[in-house]
């Protein structure tokens, strides 16, 4: 449980609520997803947000499709939230089956 004591989070204000986002200072995908995989395994996330606005649009696609796809696998009905440095990103990812992913 020492991990998510030390997450770093951001806050991301909509319309609707104030959403928290995992921030990441690392510009690895793979450690990213490591630590992605181990905080949906310890938290009670159904809704879940990530800042991967630092990386690049490959790195990032990686991150958001393996997490979606991890998310999804113990929340079904959840979300995840990603927010990206380009909306362009979604052209990439576009024919992926991602219903659970929504991106910022």
């Amino acid at each position: 449980m020492n991990y998510i004591q030390n997450v770093k989070f951001s806050y991301h204000k909509d319309d609707e609520k104030v959403m928290k986002f995992i921030s990441f200072q690392k510009h690895n995908s793979t450690e990213i997803l490591q630590r992605v995989e181990r905080y949906i395994e310890e938290s009670d996330c159904p809704e879940m947000g990530l800042d991967i606005s630092s990386l690049n649009i490959f790195d990032a696609s990686r991150v958001m499709l393996v997490s979606s796809a991890l998310h999804y696998s113990k929340y079904p009905e959840g979300k995840l939230r990603c927010k990206v440095q380009s909306k362009g990103i979604e052209n990439l990812i576009g024919g992926f089956s991602t219903k659970n992913l929504e991106i910022l």
